[in-house]
């Protein structure tokens, strides 16, 4: 009991990327006919959402002061925004999968919530903390969690609009303000993340797979554009800025679509050259990779949507082999993760 107790004082605020992971590559088997798989990765997700919501309110009663260390800190604060984005995948679970409207609402509300307070009260802190870091120690990729989290939202509540009737005018005018809101962001935020990797030093240690999420962030903006594009017929604002809407999400895709082979060329740089344990091995794996994983999955259902909002049939190629890619990285990382748990408690 009390070696559990540790593990949940030490429990890391982006754990909750399992859940996004999970989640996401549930959704991009079912839309490409992997209808069980999908459906299975459902369930187990809503397993991993428990485990984790339990642990983590148990850490907030009982070992607050750690959790508010990790909120004041520039590199594991970001990872709390995993925790909004976790439960925005998991109701486009509910309402993609089995049409449970009521449940993914109340979910993006808890969410919304989640959001609000934890984003305002991270910026606020690094905004008037004395314990300035460096741009070198202090931006990394899990700062583009944010960005996931505000495309998340605005993802879920697109989906959502059609059962919110006289509403659901609002509530597309709502994503369409969170979607540009997370597009100004990713600009400010990835222009740092690019300083960084461009002018300073970067160790194979350094270089993990939270630095996909450059990838991911651009990922779900572009299902976040395309979820908009594909509502269009709900408000005639939408109508009206729709070339700029088209031409803005393909902007995102494409750039997304860049950063995947030098993504590639740092894995192997990192994990062939530098010999650092790859996620497969219990020392390799890292809940980090989860932030990996999430991407890769992530890329191949927006892609898919993007190619039915742009009417690019072609495009559908993309997503019928790539979900092989996150699927086998998917079980890579799970399996990494089974062994580090089977370590563990070989060690207690």
């Amino acid at each position: 009991m009390d070696f559990l107790k540790q593990k949940i004082k030490e429990l890391l605020p982006a754990y909750f990327a399992l859940v996004m992971a999970t989640g996401i590559i549930s959704l991009a088997a079912y839309f490409n006919g992997f209808e069980r798989f999908g459906y299975f990765l459902f369930y187990l997700n809503l397993i991993f959402l428990s485990v984790l919501v339990f642990s983590y309110i148990y850490r907030c009663l009982f070992y607050w002061r750690h959790v508010l260390v990790d909120f004041e800190s520039y590199k594991k604060g970001p990872g709390f925004f995993t925790i909004v984005a976790a439960l925005c995948i998991v109701g486009n679970q509910f309402v993609i999968l089995y049409q449970h409207f009521l449940i993914a609402k109340v979910l993006l509300v808890i969410a919304a919530v989640i959001w609000f307070v934890i984003g305002y009260g991270f910026f606020l802190n690094i905004t008037v903390t004395e314990k300035k870091e460096s741009l070198k120690n202090g931006i990394s990729g899990t700062w583009l969690v944010f960005i996931v989290s505000i495309q998340a939202l605005s993802t879920l509540t697109s989906i959502l609009m059609e059962d919110f009737g006289t509403q659901a005018y609002v509530l597309l005018f709502l994503s369409l303000c969170l979607f540009l809101l997370g597009c100004i962001f990713y600009l400010y935020i990835m222009s740092l993340i690019i300083y960084r990797i461009s002018f300073f030093s970067l160790h194979a240690g350094e270089l993990g797979a939270p630095y996909w999420i450059n990838m991911g962030a651009t990922a779900i903006t572009t299902l976040a554009g395309s979820m908009l594009i594909l509502n269009t017929q709900q408000a005639n604002f939408i109508i009206d800025i729709l070339p700029f809407l088209k031409g803005f999400t393909l902007f995102f895709w494409v750039a997304g679509t860049w950063w995947i082979p030098l993504l590639i060329l740092l894995g192997f740089w990192r994990h062939a050259i530098k010999k650092v344990p790859a996620p497969l091995s219990p020392k390799g794996y890292d809940p980090s990779y989860w932030g990996m994983v999430f991407p890769l999955g992530m890329y191949t259902v927006c892609t898919f949507r993007l190619s039915e909002a742009l009417q690019i049939s072609f495009l559908k190629f993309i997503p019928q082999f790539f979900v092989f890619i996150a699927i086998f990285a998917w079980i890579v990382v799970i399996i990494g993760f089974l062994r580090h748990l089977l370590s563990l408690f070989k060690v207690k």
